[in-house]
């Protein structure tokens, strides 16, 4: 069974025809994941096969998700702590309306979609996959007074909860495995902690990590906010940071002084009803020391779980910073992916291919953790014997070995079909160069298989 079949094996589609065409599409956009779909699909047969999927009402995103989410379970079970991560990324869908009787002049049509995936990550930050997702557009008017009048169900911040109740579930699932429901700031909300707390009547509540954004008033007897009591708190230790380059902002380590201790909110202000006051455990991570010019990297996280001590600390604020896989994963979907680029005309065709999308991008993020993490485990576990065989070829130039070569051999040679020099100081490929070497790949068993074809047939 190759890697496509695998994960739509136990899709819970109409029939076994619409399960077959699904693998057809997923493992043809999987192999040119920049390609347009005409393009990745090649054939005009297998274009509009791809084309009617997303436009087959009997199918939805959540039907097409289903195999790879199965899929995902078994991957989470034999796991001791999963990192279910879900954060929100915005999709443009810009269109150009020339030739559309608006004239000669350019006059564009702009969009906006939102993405709200679950996925669930392993401790050493492989991408085990897609649990679950949201997918919308905002109203084109809404005032701050409309926020005040809605119930919590009507607004945006429910699909934390929901994804919250989804990391529950799957605690239930797996008594054996701790889930931990990680979020940034957007998820620093009331009842998120209220829903987190541990008691009788839920005792199969799953962990939460996120980053708060709102200084909170503690308890009576507390004094004063949440910044300003963590202040207080007694230094753990110290722990370092690896800051990534970005605009404006330098690679560096940083050094940060981690406090922590538990709090409780006061009662929080809603419409028609008033939130029991919640504690939870916060862990405050500063840097006390930054180079001149630079913003001083500062966590304040909130959890569930408890901190008796530094190291527990210490893991939780890895935890955290394993939550920007997730950011990889977006950029992936954006620019490896391109689905910002999909013309579908109704955003449930678009739901449908971005449902495949969120699995080829999967694919591409598994598969640039799992040759750093597991080395060397055998490439089977990710390729087929076709795939690892005319990687080994095309690099080589010589006949494949007897033994499958290890994970991280693999990837670094399809990795090199796509520009990576694999120099010693160049680290480890990234998922950009893969999905570059996934294209001449695709391209190559395609020659294969047509000259295989000419030659039987002569």
């Amino acid at each position: 069974m190759g890697w496509a079949e695998a994960e739509t094996d136990r899709a819970n589609l109409p029939d076994a025809r619409l399960k077959r065409r699904l693998t057809r599409v997923l493992e043809r956009l999987s192999a040119q994941p920049t390609a347009s779909i005409p393009a990745a699909s090649g054939t005009w047969a297998d274009t509009k096969a791809a084309y009617r999927l997303f436009d087959n009402d009997r199918v939805d995103a959540v039907d097409i998700l289903d195999g790879h989410s199965r899929a995902t379970l078994q991957r989470i079970a034999a796991e001791p702590v999963v990192l279910l991560v879900q954060d929100t990324t915005f999709l443009s869908d810009i269109r150009d309306l020339r030739g559309l009787g608006v004239g000669t002049l350019r006059v564009t049509k702009r969009a906006e979609y939102l993405l709200h995936p679950s996925v669930a990550f392993s401790e050493s930050r492989v991408n085990l996959g897609v649990l679950g997702h949201h997918f919308w557009q905002r109203p084109q008017e809404r005032t701050g007074r409309w926020r005040e009048r809605c119930l919590l169900e009507e607004k945006e911040s429910y699909r934390w909860l929901l994804g919250y109740d989804m990391a529950c579930a799957l605690q239930a699932l797996n008594p054996d495995t701790l889930v931990v429901n990680v979020a940034d700031r957007e998820g620093d909300i009331y009842e998120w902690f209220l829903a987190g707390e541990f008691d009788e009547k839920a005792p199969d509540r799953a962990g939460y990590l996120i980053r708060a954004k709102c200084n909170r008033r503690v308890a009576p007897g507390e004094n004063g906010s949440l910044w300003e009591l963590l202040a207080q708190a007694p230094v753990l230790g110290q722990t370092t940071v690896s800051i990534t380059k970005r605009p404006g902002r330098r690679a560096r380590v940083a050094t940060l002084h981690v406090r922590a201790r538990t709090v409780t909110f006061h009662r929080a202000h809603r419409r028609g009803r008033n939130p029991a006051p919640v504690t939870v455990t916060a862990v405050y991570a500063r840097e006390s020391q930054p180079p001149a010019g630079e913003t001083a990297l500062e966590w304040m996280l909130l959890t569930n779980l408890p901190v008796d001590h530094f190291a527990a600390a210490q893991r939780l604020i890895g935890w955290y910073q394993a939550r920007w896989e997730i950011e990889l994963y977006f950029r992936i979907l954006k620019q490896g992916c391109r689905i910002e680029d999909l013309r579908l005309e109704t955003a449930q065709r678009l739901e449908r291919c971005i449902a495949v999308y969120l699995i080829v991008a999967w694919r591409l993020h598994y598969l640039t953790q799992i040759a750093r993490s597991q080395a060397t485990a055998p490439c089977t576990q990710a390729f087929s014997p076709v795939e690892w065989q005319t990687i080994y070829v095309l690099l080589k130039q010589q006949p494949p070995p007897a033994e499958p070569p290890s994970m991280r051999e693999i990837v670094r040679m399809l990795a090199q079909l796509g520009g990576f020099l694999a120099r010693k100081g160049d680290g480890e490929p990234g998922p950009e160069t893969l999905w570059r070497g996934f294209k001449v790949l695709r391209q190559s068993m395609r020659a294969l298989e047509i000259t295989t074809t000419v030659g039987q047939q002569a």
